[in-house]
């Protein structure tokens, strides 16, 4: 039981190690609802709230898990 939550805790550490390197604000989000945090949207990702798609290519991810 206890292997499962640390691979979950480890899990969700790297995404927010993923998040502060490679995320960016979505621009529709400031542009429609201006006092609501904007989401944080990866290369290639889609916004669920607005469905604005990140153009930015998805080799950047890969390139940031291959550095050390």
């Amino acid at each position: 039981m206890s292997d499962m939550i640390d691979m979950y805790r480890d899990l969700k550490e790297h995404r927010r190690e993923m998040r502060e390197a490679l995320g960016v604000d979505c621009p529709k989000c400031r542009i429609k609802q201006p006092k609501r945090t904007p989401t944080i949207l990866l290369p290639q990702q889609r916004c669920k709230v607005d469905g604005y798609r990140d153009p930015r290519p998805e080799t950047l991810v890969s390139e940031w898990l291959k550095t050390p």
